[in-house]
């Protein structure tokens, strides 16, 4: 049988459960702690807020359980635990911090798109971590309502933790061009997956487009959900005029045909490959015939950047250029990168200070 969760309590056990993670002596028990922190500082953000929401929903009411996802669940007493999630736990964590990955709509990644949370689900990757889950959720559903909540002021208290370790670039009064450069070079010795190269173009085109709005993306999300056309998208009075492709690895064939392909599909006049490993071995001439026998009704571009990356910057003025850094950490952190963000806020730091 589903029970109903009141979004009202829940926002007040939550309001009140936070008032109290200062408090040392609310410890939830030693396994509980342990299986609550291996989840939280992991770096699955899904499996957080199916911690947090199962939490929540057994402090308001104990006798659901908290494993199940969904009013559909074949396990007793589920509840609606996304409607629970989205309506109070994402609201909550604007205004207290990047407590479990600021994700807007959490439940809609693939570890909750089921009824329940179980450890012996074959879609679930994670294998070891979905167990913990499962486990540390097992053991709210048997514990007193006094356990549960330490265990709902120990979980924020973790997040709570790690929000404050999160680094913020200074805005200078001035910075060079050197300056941007340099932190560049040094910032994307690394790539994250393509996530530092997106930061430093889209950081770029939101500086140089005030009045148009950048959609920015994590590596790969266009192609999973087949809802963007590219890693960096710019809107200008709502209408897509541009689109941009980000590659940390050697560009190849196969990304500039997609790339075209779905400028095609979807009506837009630009199309911009940025690369930081150059075109792949043996295909620049046939890339090149591609993009010139589609540049009649596309525009097509190619930009090294490291090659052509000091040329724009000379185009940003001295009082953009001092943003650079704190965009380019807001950008990382808006696509989840927070590890990357905290090392960009240091290195700005280091270099314009």
């Amino acid at each position: 049988m589903a029970i109903s969760v009141n979004h009202k309590i829940a926002q007040e056990t939550l309001e009140k459960a936070w008032g109290l993670t200062e408090n040392v002596n609310i410890q939830p028990s030693n396994e509980m702690r342990s299986g609550i922190e291996k989840i939280m500082l992991a770096q699955d953000v899904t499996f957080k807020y199916i911690l947090i929401t199962g939490f929540l929903a057994k402090s308001v009411e104990p006798k659901i359980n908290c494993r199940a996802l969904q009013t559909g669940s074949a396990l007793k007493e589920s509840y609606d635990a996304r409607s629970l999630c989205h309506g109070v736990i994402v609201g909550f964590e604007k205004r207290k911090g990047n407590l479990f990955g600021l994700s807007n709509e959490p439940f809609v990644n693939k570890p909750a798109r089921h009824p329940e949370h179980d450890k012996n689900n074959p879609q679930l990757r994670n294998k070891q971590l979905s167990g913990i889950l499962h486990d540390i959720l097992e053991l709210a559903n048997s514990s007193s309502k006094e356990k549960v909540s330490a265990g709902l002021v120990h979980i924020l208290r973790v997040g709570k933790k790690k929000a404050a370790t999160e680094k913020i670039a200074i805005i200078p009064q001035r910075v060079n061009l050197h300056q941007i450069i340099e932190f560049t070079e040094k910032f994307l010795v690394k790539a994250e997956g393509g996530a530092r190269l997106v930061a430093i173009w889209a950081s770029y085109l939101q500086l140089i487009n005030e009045q148009s709005k950048i959609g920015v993306y994590s590596p790969n999300q266009a192609d999973r959900f087949a809802k963007t056309t590219g890693d960096v998208e710019v809107f200008h009075k709502g209408l897509l005029i541009s689109s941009c492709e980000c590659k940390h690895r050697p560009l190849n064939i196969d990304d500039v045909q997609h790339g075209i392909r779905k400028a095609i599909e979807h009506g837009i006049p630009e199309y911009i490959f940025v690369c930081a490993s150059g075109i792949a071995n043996g295909q620049e001439n046939e890339i090149n015939k591609i993009i010139k026998s589609n540049s009649s009704s596309l525009d097509l571009s190619i930009i090294d950047i490291w090659k052509e990356w000091s040329i724009f910057v000379k185009t940003l003025n001295p009082k953009r250029r001092a943003y650079f850094g704190d965009s380019v950490v807001k950008v990382l952190r808006d696509i989840r990168k927070f590890d990357s963000a905290n090392e960009a806020a240091e290195l700005w730091g280091a270099l314009v200070s």
